[in-house]
């Protein structure tokens, strides 16, 4: 607890001393409304406005104020916040990148497009208003998440590169492993996630994130450090499927059915990865997890150990449990079908695993051999 507090208080305190401040439409509901134009359509869907930050901090707008977002015929509601995981999956947000005041705001869906859901392309005009000011600001608070890039400030490798077998359920000891990208080294992590997967044997690597093309140019960048993943993907090992963050979506369906029939073709050990390991994989994992028969509560301690590494929330605190129920839970009510909010209680997790992934359409023997390799020992005697 004392080194959490020493990393991430800080940054909390200042969190909390920004948004409490008093700014010019403290404690008034004036009508502000300001009107920016799509400059950026990202592969996700995320929208990027010609606003900067401090355009709408000027306006007297602060992080935890309810806005309505007019695009197009749609209006709808969102809070203003700083990241993709202040909200629920599925839900709207206005973003200020790190809460940095010189970067653009970005209109998006957490793990959703906004771009397709509601025809936003680049050019259109797209007007914020504010609705309420400070109705999400509790919840903004609770959902501060602080990360770094600094190997120091982690304890050990596995951690910073967020790596880690997955050995829940019946699930084989040695055979699944996820990670942040051992390829990308935007979050400077790369070289130990390739490290690691080294060490671990892995012999096919299921990449939710990039394109050929995206991976080719990691290859050429000066700090490229990942000769293991070089060397499996030149052996035909690595299967790139350039997904979406919307696990509703069909193209997300189409890809994945891709990267599973990969895996069934291919010996583990398996690494299933995007960037940072936390929410395409946090998906992928929880739906192998169910189907080789784990528990609600293993996927959901799988899932959330991501955010222990990451950024040190506390095992079963209030934090944690927001994360999970709006998160990796509702992924589950995904695969099983039901609503959001749905008590998961006795549900057969395994069996809604097998009917989702003939739904996305594997036959019902290649799920059955999905579950043969996933719940298969797997002994590497030489991992280089």
């Amino acid at each position: 607890m004392d080194v959490f507090m020493k990393r991430f208080l800080p940054t909390l305190v200042l969190a909390l001393v920004i948004c409490l401040t008093v700014g010019p439409l403290a404690g008034a509901q004036d009508v502000v409304a300001i009107t920016g134009n799509v400059a950026e359509v990202d592969k996700y869907g995320n929208v990027t406005l010609d606003l900067k930050t401090q355009v709408l901090l000027d306006a007297g707008l602060e992080f935890g104020d309810m806005l309505t977002i007019a695009v197009g015929e749609y209006e709808l509601t969102a809070p203003f916040v700083t990241a993709y995981s202040d909200v629920n999956v599925g839900t709207e947000l206005v973003r200020a990148p790190g809460g940095d005041a010189e970067r653009n705001i970005i209109v998006a869906i957490n793990m959703g497009n906004f771009s397709e859901t509601y025809g936003a392309d680049s050019g259109d005009s797209i007007t914020l208003t504010l609705l309420e000011k400070g109705a999400y600001l509790n919840e903004w608070l609770i959902r501060q998440l602080v990360r770094t890039n600094e190997r120091s400030d982690y304890a050990s490798d596995e951690i910073f590169a967020n790596f880690r077998n997955v050995a829940v359920g019946n699930m084989g000891s040695g055979t699944y492993f996820r990670s942040s990208s051992p390829v990308n080294n935007e979050l400077c992590r790369a070289p130990y996630a390739d490290a690691l997967a080294r060490e671990a044997g892995i012999r096919t690597i299921i990449n939710l994130a990039d394109s050929a093309e995206e991976l080719e140019s990691y290859f050429a960048q000066d700090d490229f450090n990942s000769p293991y993943y070089k060397s499996l993907y030149e052996q035909g090992r690595v299967v790139f499927l350039n997904m979406g963050v919307d696990y509703r979506s069909d193209d997300f369906k189409a890809k994945l059915k891709t990267g599973l029939e990969f895996l069934i073709e291919n010996e583990g050990p398996y690494l299933v990865h995007c960037n940072e390991g936390k929410d395409r994989a946090g998906f992928v994992s929880g739906l192998l997890e169910a189907l080789a028969g784990a528990s609600v509560t293993e996927i959901k301690e799988d899932y959330m150990q991501t955010y222990i590494n990451y950024y040190g929330v506390e095992y079963g605190s209030d934090q944690y449990e927001k994360i999970a129920e709006s998160n990796i839970l509702e992924a589950l009510r995904e695969i099983a079908g039901l609503p959001k909010g749905a008590d998961l209680t006795g549900i057969d997790l395994e069996k809604a695993a097998e009917n989702y992934l003939m739904g996305i359409g594997l036959s019902s023997d290649q799920v059955q051999l999905l579950k043969e390799r996933l719940t298969t020992d797997t002994v590497v005697s030489d991992a280089a």
